[in-house]
């Protein structure tokens, strides 16, 4: 079983002894695969493959070739001077393609992959890297038409070279007279690997009749062993023992010269899903918690020892040598391998097992979900919209979806959900002779475009393609006309843009003010040029508080406010000054308090339809600026806080809140408006529960500074968790001695070193309330009349429909006029 290197040509060849009957096996292997190409121009590497074939005509000895993920090989069996002739043809081919068949060996391509389908494992990878390197064997091989004779002949001179190729010879030392002539070249690395996840372990629902998983592992003796040990656990589990499954399959194979992956499915009727999903992923659980036992552990290793006995042992050797050579990876001698078989412990697949589990991304059938609550939903749209041109439905009936095409990129919208793809991140554009475009983004996102189907869309397929590089552009043959949508013969006329709504006033009782709930004379200067559409005193106030987190998430809550109706004047701001981070965060908080004003302070049971999708298609521009004044400014937390607000409106979910708020913390720990958005996200109505966002308030006070109206986080909690009526609100507090105590605790923190801060006003109106609920009149008295006759918006007193009025009825209740 020795395998011994040596170099023909400056190739190097690994060959052992063996062999068949007829003579000698070999492999000429080179380090490019799919992974190496671009979506757009995918398929330049089998079509060289073909090519290089052709020249070999019909010997009379096997031969055949392959391209995966990141090797092209050549195979061939036969005597010395078969084996010869057809290496010295390949590499000629390699060096001087046939371009003479390139056409018709592209349509032998698509016939071929009209019989084959990315199948499971396809679609795993394709969600776990998305439409880029690994993730290109998920896809077809969309570039086949666009090659030209120049393309093949360049691909071959930078990745069929001498330095970047192997030869495994199995059958002895190579034959006599052999050569490998190749042009010379560089070896190039294995690609690295890209990620549309941004989180595992993870899972996805596809129309697939069984349950899949793919997770990535260290490349070692331990995973592949692991892999068998797998398919036996769910082979018993899921087919003889509950009949769930006919056919398991649990696969090993090198990613790179450092990681493999192992990828799992097991089929299953419809019926069977939900019990089908939740043994498999509680066999995963089990094999990562529990040590496998001696006896089963030595079953597994016996398995692969007695592969290495097999004739085609030596096949297997030669191959995995050239490999780690084109990798750069260490190789290792049989010896070495029954090495390590041997000193496997149970310790050391548990490891693997929980690599498997933590990296572990899921394909569960539609309707089904993992029942183990680390199991988060793999991203299947975008959190950013573009900004941009905005397209409306020429089918009314077709509900309320939104198309939006920018200078960035373009975005489609059903309802809340958004699918964005920037041109700078598109990795191809599918272009069909009758204006049909469908962009497909790097993280594989999808937006398909019919003009036919938009009002007033006509000139969209022209202006996407000059956006677009050249080179992610894919000709698509025409279609037939049942195929293209029709344009309604009477389409409706295009709605008029939704009108950006100013704050909503109120009239105030006697003696109520409005005004900035903290005495700043630049802010109260500020405002009213603003609300007259001057806005360049608002954004010399914004630069002047960018060393001053708390200052500038004041300034910004009432320049929004005070600013809402003019957003489109900050839009032209914006484009005027592509790198000022404040006209970016300012467009941004802008747009948000636009939404809500469109979409009002009501339950959501309460909100029309047709106000919902006008709130989520404003809401939605606010995305981009406001990551641009991220980018522009990267020590800012406040952006992060708006971003809060972005996602809680448009339901990006959990996952996406949460990842949020970790960049904020790691900018600014204790930034009061950004506790209070956290606040508010993790309150029963959004995204969290009573437990969850009253424990978060407890830990916010104890970590508050004295001084600090942080600790005004545990009246927000303790109001958001009894809102619903008053009478509600006060039932909650007044029945809870414990926590009045520590409100009463939380209120002293913040008293007894008190210092000047932007939201003082404001957490005296939340202790004020929270106590004047809770029945503790002479705390409420001191709060309300620090909180005095201007009125915040928000909590406390906004969520009720007349919140002046019950201002005043609670000022009064305690004793104050």
């Amino acid at each position: 079983m020795k395998v011994t290197r040596t170099e023909i040509d400056g190739v190097p060849v690994f060959w052992a002894s063996g062999g068949t009957a007829d003579g000698y096996r070999v492999a000429l292997l080179f380090r490019v695969g799919q992974s190496d190409e671009t979506l757009a121009r995918s398929g330049i590497t089998h079509l060289v493959e073909h090519l290089a074939l052709h020249r070999v005509g019909q010997p009379e000895h096997h031969y055949n070739g392959t391209v995966d993920s990141v090797t092209t090989a050549f195979f061939t069996e036969g005597d010395g001077d078969e084996v010869v002739r057809f290496l010295g043809t390949v590499c000629g081919a390699l060096r001087e393609p046939p371009l003479d068949r390139l056409e018709a060996e592209k349509q032998i391509l698509r016939t071929e992959a009209a019989g084959r389908s990315p199948g499971a494992a396809g679609r795993l990878l394709l969600w776990r890297y998305g439409a880029a390197g690994y993730g290109l064997q998920g896809y077809e091989e969309l570039g086949l038409p666009a090659h030209t004779a120049e393309d093949v002949t360049a691909w071959t001179a930078r990745w069929f070279t001498r330095a970047n190729a192997a030869l495994a010879v199995v059958g002895g030392p190579p034959p006599a007279g052999l050569r490998l002539d190749l042009p010379d070249g560089a070896r190039v690395p294995p690609p690295a690997p890209t990620s549309a996840l941004p989180q595992t372990p993870a899972y996805f629902n596809s129309q697939v009749n069984g349950v899949g998983l793919s997770a990535v592992v260290p490349r070692a003796t331990a995973g592949n062993v692991f892999a068998t040990l797998l398919q036996r656990r769910l082979h018993r589990a899921l087919r003889l023992d509950d009949a769930l499954s006919y056919n398991v399959q649990v696969g090993y194979s090198p990613r790179d010269g450092e990681m493999a992956h192992i990828v799992a499915f097991a089929d299953g009727l419809a019926e069977a899903h939900p019990r089908l999903t939740q043994e498999f992923v509680d066999e995963i659980e089990r094999i990562a918690d529990e040590p496998v036992p001696d006896a089963e552990l030595r079953e597994a290793v016996s398995i692969h020892r007695a592969r290495l006995d097999q004739p085609e042992v030596a096949g297997a050797l030669t191959m995995s040598s050239c490999w780690n050579e084109l990798m750069g990876a260490p190789d290792r001698t049989y010896e070495e391998i029954l090495l390590d078989l041997d000193g496997l412990t149970p310790g050391d697949v548990r490891e693997v097992a929980r690599t498997v589990r933590d990296s572990a991304l899921l394909m569960v059938p539609d309707g089904q979900e993992p029942h183990v609550d680390r199991y988060v939903p793999a991203p299947g749209s975008s959190v950013v919209a573009v900004r941009g041109e905005t397209f409306d439905r020429a089918d009314p009936e077709a509900g309320h979806l939104h198309l939006i095409v920018g200078p960035t990129g373009v975005t489609s919208m059903t309802g809340p959900s958004l699918g964005t793809v920037r041109y700078d991140s598109c990795a191809a554009v599918l272009a069909w002779p009758d204006g049909a475009r469908a962009l497909i983004g790097l993280d594989g996102i999808t937006v398909h475009i019919e003009p036919n189907r938009w009002i007033g869309a006509d000139g969209l397929p022209a202006r996407i393609d000059r956006m677009v590089p050249a080179d992610r552009v894919v000709p698509m043959p025409a279609r037939p006309d049942e195929d293209i949508p029709e344009r309604p013969e009477t389409a409706p006329a295009r709605p008029k843009p939704g009108r950006r709504r100013s704050a909503p006033r109120f009239r105030l009782p006697f003696g109520l003010r409005r005004g900035t709930a903290w005495d700043d004379p630049c802010l109260a200067a500020v405002l009213p040029q603003v609300g007259a559409g001057r806005l360049d005193a608002g954004l010399e106030l914004l630069s002047r508080s960018r060393p001053l987190p708390e200052l500038r998430g004041f300034y910004l809550d009432r320049l929004s406010r005070a600013a809402a109706g003019h957003s489109d004047r900050l839009d032209a701001l914006a484009a005027a000054r592509p790198d000022d981070p404040d006209v970016h965060l300012w467009l941004g908080g802008t747009l948000i308090r636009e939404a809500w004003n469109v979409r009002g302070g009501a339950r959501a049971k309460d909100v029309t339809e047709e106000r919902f999708a006008q709130f989520w298609l404003i809401l939605a521009g606010a995305g981009e600026p406001l990551y641009r004044a991220a980018e522009l400014l990267p020590e800012d937390p406040v952006p992060w806080n708006c971003l809060q607000l972005h996602a809680m409106g448009l339901q990006l979910g959990r996952l996406e809140l949460d990842r949020i708020w970790r960049e904020l913390k790691d900018r600014h720990g204790g930034l009061y408006c950004g506790h209070y958005t956290r606040a508010q996200a993790l309150c029963g109505k959004w995204c969290g529960s009573d437990a969850e966002v009253l424990e978060f308030a407890e830990s916010a006070v104890e970590a508050a500074e004295p001084g600090d109206p942080l600790t005004a986080m545990l009246p927000v909690a303790l109001l958001e968790n009894g809102i619903g009526s008053e009478d509600g609100v006060k039932a909650y507090l007044s029945s809870r001695p414990e926590t009045h105590a520590a409100l009463g605790a939380a209120a002293d923190k913040w008293l007894t070193h008190m210092a000047d801060h932007p939201r003082t006003r404001e957490a005296h109106h939340l202790f004020g309330a929270a106590f004047y609920y809770a029945g503790d009149h002479d705390r409420a008295r001191h709060h309300l009349s620090q909180a005095g006759m201007t009125l915040t918006d928000g909590l406390p007193w906004g969520y009720w429909p007349r919140p002046a009025r019950t201002y005043k009825e609670a000022r009064r209740a305690v004793g104050l006029r």
